[in-house]
Parts: structure tokens; sequence; C-alpha cells
């Protein structure tokens, strides 16, 4: 089979295009920076473009027969707002006019839980729960779904597209804060929760979408749901440096982002507690991954495997 990913450098794409290779498929790799190519497999065929620019992607589906389109910025700060929304929404609508133009059998958007919405009484969500993140004003979980109803608006009109949606996807140095917590230098935690899911789980997943997925659908992949001190006092337990974890309010949580706000408008990177971020202090992302689980017959690790994999090839990849 011949697959084109997009996004295929970021920290999930080099799993699954790795995954792919090892099936024996045709890869190719829409790129945007010649130092991240090295990490791929060698057999990899890499072409590069932006989604952002509809002229460099010119011809990049042709003789595809699937597309994992995983690219797009993963930021929850108010300065990378305008550029998130256009990473994703745009650069979504420039590929399924690039996949309709060649013919493309196949296409599936990596979106996110955060697409989904927010839980405010614990009840896990699934794929049908009504969206709330843009009346909470995320600007993440907007954009995301934004680039998930370009999909799916085509699909209504026989577009062979659809959708999955992972939740926070852990991994060796992955998320970033995963590394601080566990070696004991972020102690502190907004209140609520939040769903985890192993990277090696979510790439399964996309296998199984490619396999099994319907047009016009959206498909939870989704972990362990977790109370975020809980999860800070594991990830601590589990790399041997158990510390005092203090949760923030809400309030308390939107003074330290105003900050760090502003500390990101002078070093350029997103903040370290960003205001959407502090604005769902106290709601839980908690996802249901039931449909995934029944339909395609996916399952999902134990959330302490795989944080004790994530550490032992940190120190692995350290030393």
């Amino acid at each position: 089979m011949r697959v084109l990913v997009t996004g295929g450098t970021g920290f999930l794409g080099r799993y699954l295009v790795q995954a792919l290779v090892e099936k024996g498929w045709e890869v190719t790799v829409l790129y945007r920076s010649e130092e991240k190519l090295r990490r791929l497999p060698r057999e990899v065929r890499p072409i590069r473009g932006d989604v952002r620019d509809a002229e460099t992607i010119r011809g990049c589906a042709r003789g595809m027969e699937a597309i994992f389109h995983l690219a797009g910025e993963v930021a929850w700060g108010r300065r990378l707002r305008r550029r998130i929304r256009e990473g994703h929404e745009t650069g979504t609508r420039h590929l399924v006019e690039e996949a309709k133009r060649t013919g493309v059998s196949r296409f599936i958007l990596t979106s996110s839980a955060a697409a989904i919405g927010f839980s405010d009484d614990g009840t896990p969500l699934g794929e049908s729960a009504p969206f709330n993140g843009d009346r909470l004003s995320i600007g993440y979980a907007i954009a995301k779904r934004k680039a998930e109803e370009v999909v799916l608006r085509e699909a209504e009109t026989g577009f062979p597209g659809w959708c999955v949606n992972p939740s926070v996807i852990l991994g060796p140095r992955s998320p970033s804060f995963l590394r601080r917590v566990a070696q004991g230098r972020l102690r502190m935690t907004p209140a609520g929760g939040v769903n985890f899911v192993d990277v090696r789980d979510v790439v399964a997943g996309h296998l199984l979408a490619l396999e099994k997925g319907e047009a016009g659908t959206r498909t939870i992949l989704a972990g362990t749901n977790l109370p975020l001190e809980e999860a800070f006092k594991r990830i601590q337990r589990i790399a041997g440096k158990e510390e005092e974890v203090r949760t923030l309010s809400r309030s308390a949580a939107r003074l330290i982002s105003v900050a760090a706000e502003a500390a990101s408008w002078v070093n350029g990177r997103d903040a370290a507690l960003a205001w959407d971020m502090a604005t769902l202090a106290g709601r839980l992302a908690y996802y249901d991954a039931s449909r995934a689980k029944q339909k395609w017959g996916w399952h999902t690790r134990p959330l302490n495997e795989t944080l004790r994999w994530a550490f032992a090839s940190d120190q692995t990849t350290s030393s």
C-alpha cells in the first residue's frame, strides 16, 4: 500500500511511520524541516511541503492510496492561537482538496480528544458529546474541531475521510511536562483530571482506523482517566522521586497563567501554564473509548506500564 503521512517527523508521526514501514508499505512523508528527517527510517520517501501553503503540496497525494494527516502544532497559549487555527483548519482544507484531486481512497485525520469537549461532572465523554470548547474559548480545541469539520463536511458528499481523537499521548520524552514531574521539578498542577494513552496504542488505533474506519465518523483513542494530582504522584512514584504536589484552584492557575502568557510573548514559546489550561482547571478531560474497543477490537496498556517504558527509554537515550 502507498501511504502519505503528514507530521511524520513529530512524536506520534515517527512511531506511526515506523509501524507502516514494518508492514512493508511504501511510505511518503511530507516534511518542513530537513533536520528532523534523520529520525525517519531510510525506506521512507520524503517530499518537502507545508500544508498551510497549497502550492507547496501540489501533487503530494498523487499515486497514494491513503493519507494519514497528523501535521499541526500542539499549543495552548493565546499568542499562538491564530497560527494554530491556520495550521489545523486551513492546512486540513488544502490537504483534503489535494486528496480529492488525486482520488485517495482513505483519509484519516488525527484530531484530538480536546475536539470532543470537556466534562463538567466527571462523566467520560463519547464521540457524540456536545462540544463545549467554543463556549469555554479553548483555542486548541476549537482549531482541532474546525479541522474535523472540514473532513466530516466533505464526507457528507462522498469523500472517504474520518477522524481519530487521541487523548494526552505518553511515551519517551513526551509530553514535555513528564520528565519535569518525574524529576520533582514540577510540583504544581491545576485542579481537574485528564486522560492518558500510550503512543504505541495510538499507533495501533491508527492502523485499525485505516482498516476499519468509516467515512464521516470520529473515534476516540483514550486510555486512563485520572485526576491530575494523582497522575503527578503516580509519575513521581514510578520515577522513584516523591515530592509534595500542590493543586491549584482555577483562580490561582489563572493568576500564574497571566505571567506565563506574558513571558511567552518575550521568549517565543508556548506558555508554561497557558490561559486556556488555567480555564480548564477544575474540569475533567475524561473520555470513553468504547467505540474503538467494541467496533475495532482496540485495546490499551495499563498506565503504569506506559510510564515505566517511557522512563526506561529516556534513561537509555540519555546514557
